[in-house]
């Protein structure tokens, strides 16, 4: 009797507060920009791609987030007549996230996690593949609440994942629930 009393408290204290349970979450979407080092070929590719993030601040200080991105289009080179076209088709990325509020409006942080992305080549006259390869990711930025619930968020990540290495830089606009 008394576990279900318990439990009919806790569960009457959680609905009466919806918003307490979104509390802490945000989400934000943008534009990242990379400049991709890849094995085997000359020079850096750049691409582009949308990127989403959601996360959750467990405390003022540390938070955990996850980010997908997907590839706008691709870098394309000919050199004697042969045209070589890369391009990002995903980057998923699960990141711990220490940050450092600056006052009420502003805070930066640095994160590190794990990455997994897939490139796609594709070589006029030879054909084409698509290889997916896991490594780290990790990274420095900033926010600035524009509003209690609105943010832009600016940052800079570094992405050593197995044959290729990329600096990427994003633009994005996000909301805290």
């Amino acid at each position: 009797m008394k576990r279900t009393l318990s439990s009919l408290a806790v569960i009457t204290a959680i609905m009466s507060s919806p918003y307490a349970l979104a509390e802490g979450w945000y989400a934000d979407a943008g534009y990242t920009h990379f400049s991709a080092d890849i094995e085997g070929t000359s020079g850096d590719s750049d691409l582009d791609a949308i990127t989403g993030r959601l996360g959750y601040d467990l405390t003022p200080n540390f938070g955990v987030e996850g980010e997908v991105g997907f590839g706008l289009d691709d870098d394309d080179s000919t050199v004697a007549d042969v045209t070589t076209s890369i391009g990002l088709n995903y980057v998923v990325g699960l990141y711990g996230k220490a940050q450092m509020p600056l006052g009420e409006r502003a805070s930066l942080y640095a994160r590190a996690g794990i990455v997994n992305a897939e490139l796609e080549a594709d070589v006029s006259g030879i054909g084409s593949t698509e290889e997916s390869e896991t490594g780290a990711g990790y990274g420095v930025g900033g926010t600035f609440d524009v509003s209690e619930r609105l943010y832009v968020r600016g940052d800079y990540t570094r992405y050593d994942i197995e044959d290729v290495e990329s600096d990427a830089f994003t633009l994005a606009v996000g909301m805290r629930f």
